[in-house]
């Protein structure tokens, strides 16, 4: 068969083919590119990377890197974002699995301490102290703390918590909400960071702490949303009755 008498959409869907196996090998290096940079942020700094070190472990060029991530804090930027995303939708399927609010809300503190006891690249890469509060600014002036995916991760906490708080019938005051979502956050948090900021301690079964320290808390506010029962206040409920 001659050009002539190819059927028209014969190039077209080669084309077609072809663009789509260099979009997939993009991404592919892209995904790539992440994972070494989050192996490599969660054993060193902003300072101790360079972007020649991770071209080098993957096997490009830093040209090719610098392609799809200018700066290296860009870089590190993304690999932070994406962290938070894959925590999120865990959080979600999570929440979208329980019904009863207050194993709802110990099943996602739990579901976010398995996941970093199982990615602890990702928790240093995320949460590392290193460098200074401008290292943590995108070029439009946003910090990763203000941003959509930060927020939704934490809103996630937030209305979680409300929910377990409107199960009982109780009214939160403004605020509340959040003070306690907080709290168990950075409860779940501590369980985290302790193991893998004092590794030489070697403390026992992570997981197990964290189920013993969620578990505790979200008992100890049930029992005081069940004691604000009784006063006149009621339904409002106040950070004040949980001090």
């Amino acid at each position: 068969m001659t050009m002539a008498q190819r059927p028209a959409g014969t190039a077209g869907a080669r084309r077609f083919q072809r663009r789509a196996r260099q979009e997939a090998d993009k991404q592919a290096l892209r995904t790539l590119i992440l994972e070494t940079a989050r192996r490599e942020f969660a054993a060193g700094t902003l300072e101790t990377v360079s972007i020649q070190k991770i071209a080098d472990a993957i096997g490009y060029s830093k040209g090719t890197v610098l392609k799809y991530f200018p700066t290296k804090l860009l870089l590190l930027l993304a690999v932070k974002q994406q962290n938070l995303e894959d925590v999120a939708e865990r959080l979600e399927r999570v929440r979208a699995r329980n019904s009863d609010g207050k194993v709802r809300l110990r099943r996602v503190l739990e579901a976010y301490i398995d996941y970093w006891v199982d990615n602890p690249d990702h928790f240093r890469s995320l949460f590392s102290m290193a460098g200074t509060v401008e290292d943590r600014r995108f070029p439009d002036g946003v910090y990763f703390g203000q941003t959509d995916i930060a927020r939704r991760s934490y809103d996630l906490f937030v209305i979680t918590t409300a929910e377990f708080i409107a199960e009982f019938g109780a009214e939160a005051t403004p605020g509340l909400a959040q003070r306690l979502a907080t709290g168990l956050l950075s409860a779940a948090h501590g369980v985290i960071s302790l193991p893998l900021g004092t590794p030489t301690m070697k403390l026992p079964d992570v997981r197990g702490n964290g189920r013993l320290v969620i578990g505790n808390l979200v008992d100890a506010f049930a029992m005081k949303l069940e004691a604000a029962r009784k006063i006149e206040s009621r339904p409002k409920v106040t950070i004040g009755m949980f001090l």
